[in-house]
């Protein structure tokens, strides 16, 4: 009988999984950036930082579920 172990899926690594994640800190933490920027430029208090914050949010979560969708394709 052969002992076979399953081979790792080459698209699924851990690089891959932390690049997600990566993907969706840096659209967050450039989201407020700009919104911190817009907040000192045009005096909104913190709107601009929650608002830059929440879009750079649903670009990373955007991107991820495209991620997501292409690996259930194969």
């Amino acid at each position: 009988m052969s002992d076979q172990s399953p081979k790792p899926d080459p698209d699924v690594t851990w690089g891959g999984l932390a690049a997600v994640g990566l993907e969706v800190c840096v659209g967050v933490g450039l989201g407020y950036f700009v919104g911190h920027l817009i907040d000192k430029r045009y005096g909104w208090e913190s709107r601009g930082a929650v608002v830059g914050s929440m879009l750079g949010l649903a670009g990373g979560l955007y991107l991820l579920i495209k991620q997501a969708l292409n690996a259930n394709k194969d």
